[in-house]
Protein backbone atom coordinates (compact mmCIF):
# COMPACT_ATOMS: atom_id res chain seq x y z
CA UNK A 1 0.00 0.00 0.00
CA UNK A 2 1.60 3.18 -1.23
CA UNK A 3 1.70 5.94 1.31
CA UNK A 4 1.05 9.88 -0.02
CA UNK A 5 4.40 11.44 0.14
CA UNK A 6 5.69 13.92 2.57
CA UNK A 7 4.96 17.33 2.12
CA UNK A 8 7.58 19.83 1.44
CA UNK A 9 8.07 22.16 4.69
CA UNK A 10 9.16 25.48 4.28
CA UNK A 11 9.81 28.55 7.12
CA UNK A 12 10.51 31.65 6.74
CA UNK A 13 11.53 34.81 8.63
CA UNK A 14 11.46 38.34 7.50
CA UNK A 15 14.62 39.81 9.03
CA UNK A 16 15.61 43.38 9.49
CA UNK A 17 18.69 43.76 11.67
CA UNK A 18 18.37 40.30 13.65
CA UNK A 19 22.23 38.91 13.23
CA UNK A 20 21.84 38.35 17.07
CA UNK A 21 19.76 35.70 17.09
CA UNK A 22 18.60 34.60 13.13
CA UNK A 23 21.29 31.70 13.21
CA UNK A 24 20.13 30.00 16.31
CA UNK A 25 16.24 30.20 15.03
CA UNK A 26 17.09 28.85 11.59
CA UNK A 27 18.85 25.97 13.09
CA UNK A 28 15.81 25.16 15.25
CA UNK A 29 13.47 25.71 12.74
CA UNK A 30 16.08 23.14 10.69
CA UNK A 31 14.53 20.00 12.70
CA UNK A 32 10.89 20.24 11.52
CA UNK A 33 11.11 22.00 8.02
CA UNK A 34 13.11 20.93 5.00
CA UNK A 35 14.26 24.42 4.12
CA UNK A 36 14.57 27.96 5.53
CA UNK A 37 14.13 31.32 3.69
CA UNK A 38 15.64 34.29 4.83
CA UNK A 39 14.55 37.68 3.63
CA UNK A 40 17.11 40.54 5.01
CA UNK A 41 14.96 43.33 4.82
CA UNK A 42 17.87 45.78 4.33
CA UNK A 43 19.98 44.98 7.11
CA UNK A 44 22.90 47.14 8.06
CA UNK A 45 24.11 44.29 10.56
CA UNK A 46 25.41 41.04 9.36
CA UNK A 47 22.15 39.25 9.28
CA UNK A 48 22.55 37.69 5.55
CA UNK A 49 25.67 36.44 6.21
CA UNK A 50 24.49 34.78 9.67
CA UNK A 51 22.00 33.66 7.59
CA UNK A 52 23.73 31.98 4.90
CA UNK A 53 26.11 30.24 7.30
CA UNK A 54 23.15 28.29 8.77
CA UNK A 55 21.74 27.27 5.74
CA UNK A 56 19.21 29.28 4.67
CA UNK A 57 18.41 30.76 1.31
CA UNK A 58 18.23 34.29 2.02
CA UNK A 59 16.95 37.34 -0.59
CA UNK A 60 18.72 40.25 0.01
CA UNK A 61 16.21 43.81 -0.23
CA UNK A 62 18.91 46.46 -1.11
CA UNK A 63 16.74 48.79 1.08
CA UNK A 64 14.19 48.70 4.03
CA UNK A 65 11.05 48.25 2.33
CA UNK A 66 8.81 46.91 5.06
CA UNK A 67 7.67 44.10 6.99
CA UNK A 68 4.53 43.65 4.10
CA UNK A 69 7.50 43.50 1.25
CA UNK A 70 9.49 40.48 3.26
CA UNK A 71 6.38 38.36 3.31
CA UNK A 72 5.09 39.17 0.01
CA UNK A 73 8.99 38.01 -1.03
CA UNK A 74 9.44 34.68 1.28
CA UNK A 75 5.80 33.85 -0.34
CA UNK A 76 7.25 34.20 -3.99
CA UNK A 77 10.17 32.29 -2.80
CA UNK A 78 7.90 29.34 -1.24
CA UNK A 79 6.25 29.27 -4.30
CA UNK A 80 8.97 29.05 -6.41
CA UNK A 81 10.31 26.39 -4.06
CA UNK A 82 7.06 24.62 -4.44
CA UNK A 83 6.50 24.26 -1.03
CA UNK A 84 3.51 22.41 0.34
CA UNK A 85 3.11 24.04 3.16
CA UNK A 86 4.69 27.41 4.45
CA UNK A 87 5.83 28.59 8.12
CA UNK A 88 6.53 32.32 8.70
CA UNK A 89 7.86 33.34 11.47
CA UNK A 90 9.65 36.66 13.44
CA UNK A 91 13.37 36.68 13.47
CA UNK A 92 13.80 38.71 16.76
CA UNK A 93 13.37 35.80 19.06
CA UNK A 94 9.69 36.33 19.97
CA UNK A 95 8.39 33.14 18.42
CA UNK A 96 9.53 29.61 19.36
CA UNK A 97 10.67 26.75 16.53
CA UNK A 98 9.19 24.29 18.33
CA UNK A 99 5.87 25.14 17.48
CA UNK A 100 6.02 24.91 14.17
CA UNK A 101 4.67 21.23 14.64
CA UNK A 102 1.08 22.34 16.07
CA UNK A 103 0.87 24.73 12.56
CA UNK A 104 1.52 22.20 10.19
CA UNK A 105 -0.99 19.72 11.99
CA UNK A 106 -4.14 22.41 11.29
CA UNK A 107 -2.90 23.13 8.17
CA UNK A 108 -2.65 18.72 7.07
CA UNK A 109 -6.17 18.75 8.97
CA UNK A 110 -7.44 20.96 6.12
CA UNK A 111 -6.70 24.25 7.28
CA UNK A 112 -5.05 27.19 4.38
CA UNK A 113 -4.08 30.03 6.75
CA UNK A 114 -3.18 28.97 10.47
CA UNK A 115 -2.66 32.11 12.69
CA UNK A 116 -0.53 31.48 16.02
CA UNK A 117 -2.45 33.11 18.54
CA UNK A 118 -1.07 34.51 21.47
CA UNK A 119 -4.74 35.17 23.21
CA UNK A 120 -6.08 31.72 23.44
CA UNK A 121 -2.88 31.01 25.73
CA UNK A 122 -3.03 34.25 27.48
CA UNK A 123 0.55 34.99 27.21
CA UNK A 124 2.09 37.64 29.68
CA UNK A 125 1.90 40.52 27.18
CA UNK A 126 1.93 44.50 28.66
CA UNK A 127 -1.70 45.81 28.59
CA UNK A 128 -1.33 48.22 25.65
CA UNK A 129 -0.05 45.62 23.46
CA UNK A 130 -3.21 43.39 24.20
CA UNK A 131 -5.45 46.52 24.13
CA UNK A 132 -3.57 47.29 20.19
CA UNK A 133 -4.25 43.51 19.40
CA UNK A 134 -7.73 43.53 20.36
CA UNK A 135 -8.84 46.73 18.54
CA UNK A 136 -7.06 45.68 15.50
CA UNK A 137 -8.80 42.46 15.59
CA UNK A 138 -12.36 43.92 16.05
CA UNK A 139 -11.11 46.15 12.80
CA UNK A 140 -10.36 42.79 10.38
CA UNK A 141 -13.13 41.15 11.83
CA UNK A 142 -15.17 44.10 10.09
CA UNK A 143 -12.90 44.03 6.77
CA UNK A 144 -12.62 40.40 6.59
CA UNK A 145 -15.96 39.19 8.51
CA UNK A 146 -13.42 36.36 9.92
CA UNK A 147 -13.75 36.54 14.15
CA UNK A 148 -10.10 35.70 15.38
CA UNK A 149 -8.35 36.67 18.83
CA UNK A 150 -5.51 37.50 17.24
CA UNK A 151 -5.14 38.95 13.80
CA UNK A 152 -1.88 40.59 14.01
CA UNK A 153 0.35 37.44 14.67
CA UNK A 154 3.12 37.40 12.88
CA UNK A 155 3.49 33.17 13.53
CA UNK A 156 1.78 31.59 10.57
CA UNK A 157 1.48 29.07 8.18
CA UNK A 158 0.08 28.66 4.66
CA UNK A 159 -1.37 25.53 2.17
CA UNK A 160 -0.28 25.22 -1.23
CA UNK A 161 -3.80 26.98 -2.35
CA UNK A 162 -2.77 29.80 0.17
CA UNK A 163 0.73 30.11 -1.61
CA UNK A 164 -0.87 29.91 -4.97
CA UNK A 165 -3.62 32.13 -4.22
CA UNK A 166 -3.02 35.27 -1.90
CA UNK A 167 -2.65 38.16 -3.98
CA UNK A 168 -1.19 41.20 -1.26
CA UNK A 169 -0.37 44.34 -1.62
CA UNK A 170 0.48 46.11 1.62
CA UNK A 171 4.32 46.98 2.21
CA UNK A 172 3.80 47.69 6.02
CA UNK A 173 2.92 45.57 8.91
CA UNK A 174 -0.88 45.66 7.90
CA UNK A 175 -0.30 42.92 5.56
CA UNK A 176 -1.62 40.54 8.58
CA UNK A 177 -5.04 42.06 8.59
CA UNK A 178 -4.42 41.76 4.72
CA UNK A 179 -3.95 38.04 4.50
CA UNK A 180 -6.81 37.60 6.66
CA UNK A 181 -8.96 40.08 4.60
CA UNK A 182 -7.93 38.59 1.86
CA UNK A 183 -7.97 34.68 2.68
CA UNK A 184 -11.59 34.98 3.50
CA UNK A 185 -12.58 36.78 0.09
CA UNK A 186 -10.54 33.88 -1.94
CA UNK A 187 -12.67 31.34 0.01
CA UNK A 188 -9.97 29.67 2.27
CA UNK A 189 -10.17 28.12 5.73
CA UNK A 190 -8.35 30.06 8.24
CA UNK A 191 -7.98 28.97 12.15
CA UNK A 192 -5.89 30.07 15.17
CA UNK A 193 -3.85 27.45 17.02
CA UNK A 194 -2.37 28.77 20.70
CA UNK A 195 1.05 30.04 21.03
CA UNK A 196 3.76 30.97 23.39
CA UNK A 197 5.70 34.32 23.09
CA UNK A 198 8.69 35.97 24.40
CA UNK A 199 8.74 39.81 24.39
CA UNK A 200 12.96 41.25 24.95
CA UNK A 201 13.96 44.84 24.99
CA UNK A 202 14.77 44.46 21.53
CA UNK A 203 11.64 42.49 20.12
CA UNK A 204 10.63 45.39 18.18
CA UNK A 205 11.94 48.70 16.75
CA UNK A 206 8.87 50.08 16.46
CA UNK A 207 7.26 52.79 18.26
CA UNK A 208 4.42 50.47 19.82
CA UNK A 209 1.55 54.04 19.12
CA UNK A 210 2.98 55.06 15.67
CA UNK A 211 2.60 51.37 14.97
CA UNK A 212 -0.88 51.16 16.22
CA UNK A 213 -2.20 54.10 14.27
CA UNK A 214 -0.65 53.45 11.25
CA UNK A 215 -2.27 49.92 10.69
CA UNK A 216 -5.04 50.91 11.96
CA UNK A 217 -5.65 53.33 8.97
CA UNK A 218 -4.43 51.02 6.45
CA UNK A 219 -7.34 48.54 7.61
CA UNK A 220 -10.12 51.26 7.63
CA UNK A 221 -8.97 51.70 4.23
CA UNK A 222 -9.35 47.99 3.61
CA UNK A 223 -13.02 48.03 5.30
CA UNK A 224 -13.98 51.07 2.61
CA UNK A 225 -12.33 48.92 -0.18
CA UNK A 226 -13.69 45.64 0.61
CA UNK A 227 -16.80 46.64 2.34
CA UNK A 228 -18.11 49.82 1.14
CA UNK A 229 -21.73 49.83 2.03
CA UNK A 230 -20.98 49.01 5.44
CA UNK A 231 -18.60 51.76 5.45
CA UNK A 232 -19.86 54.55 3.41
CA UNK A 233 -23.48 53.51 5.31
CA UNK A 234 -22.27 54.22 8.52
CA UNK A 235 -20.31 57.07 7.78
CA UNK A 236 -23.20 58.57 5.55
CA UNK A 237 -25.84 57.30 8.96
CA UNK A 238 -23.47 59.62 10.90
CA UNK A 239 -23.93 62.38 8.88
CA UNK A 240 -27.49 62.24 8.49
CA UNK A 241 -27.87 62.13 12.27
CA UNK A 242 -26.16 65.60 13.07
CA UNK A 243 -28.07 66.99 10.24
CA UNK A 244 -31.07 65.82 11.81
CA UNK A 245 -30.06 67.15 15.16
CA UNK A 246 -28.79 70.02 14.11
CA UNK A 247 -32.33 70.76 11.84
CA UNK A 248 -34.12 70.19 15.33
CA UNK A 249 -32.54 72.58 16.91
CA UNK A 250 -33.48 75.37 14.45
CA UNK A 251 -36.49 74.73 14.08
CA UNK A 252 -37.04 74.11 18.28
CA UNK A 253 -34.97 77.77 18.57
CA UNK A 254 -37.20 79.57 15.71
CA UNK A 255 -40.55 77.90 17.20
CA UNK A 256 -39.90 77.73 21.07
CA UNK A 257 -37.15 80.12 21.47
CA UNK A 258 -36.08 83.67 19.50
CA UNK A 259 -38.21 83.09 16.63
CA UNK A 260 -35.49 84.06 14.98
CA UNK A 261 -34.10 81.44 11.98
CA UNK A 262 -30.21 80.81 12.67
CA UNK A 263 -29.24 80.98 9.32
CA UNK A 264 -25.55 79.80 10.23
CA UNK A 265 -26.64 76.75 12.22
CA UNK A 266 -29.74 76.11 8.82
CA UNK A 267 -26.85 75.78 5.99
CA UNK A 268 -24.86 73.36 8.28
CA UNK A 269 -28.00 71.03 9.08
CA UNK A 270 -28.43 71.54 5.51
CA UNK A 271 -24.63 70.59 4.42
CA UNK A 272 -24.61 67.40 6.97
CA UNK A 273 -27.86 66.13 5.78
CA UNK A 274 -26.43 66.76 1.57
CA UNK A 275 -23.23 64.82 2.68
CA UNK A 276 -24.39 62.28 4.43
CA UNK A 277 -27.05 61.16 1.06
CA UNK A 278 -24.05 61.32 -1.05
CA UNK A 279 -22.32 59.38 1.25
CA UNK A 280 -24.59 56.69 1.68
CA UNK A 281 -25.49 56.60 -2.51
CA UNK A 282 -21.57 56.46 -2.80
CA UNK A 283 -21.54 53.26 -0.55
CA UNK A 284 -24.15 52.08 -2.30
CA UNK A 285 -22.53 52.45 -6.07
CA UNK A 286 -19.39 50.94 -5.17
CA UNK A 287 -20.65 48.36 -3.27
CA UNK A 288 -22.62 47.45 -6.87
CA UNK A 289 -19.63 47.57 -8.83
CA UNK A 290 -17.47 45.28 -5.91
CA UNK A 291 -19.88 42.79 -6.59
CA UNK A 292 -19.87 43.03 -10.46
CA UNK A 293 -16.14 42.74 -10.11
CA UNK A 294 -16.33 40.12 -7.74
CA UNK A 295 -18.36 37.78 -10.57
CA UNK A 296 -16.27 38.39 -13.22
CA UNK A 297 -13.35 37.69 -11.66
Amino acid sequence: MNQSPRPKIVAGMPAYNEGKYVGSLILQAKQYVDKVIVVDDGSVDHTSEVADLAGATVIRHSENKGYGSAIRSILAEAKTQNADILVIFDADSQHDPDEIPSLVKAISEGFDVVIGSREIRRNKIAPYRRLGQRVLSRLTYIASREKLSDTESGFRAYSRKAIATLDLKEEGMSISSEIVSEASAKGLKVTEVPISVTYTRDSSTLNPIRHGFGVMNRIIVMISERRPLLFFGMLGAVLLVLGIATSAAVIWSYYFGSNVLMIGTTLVSVLFITSGLLTLFTGMILNVLLKRMSDRS
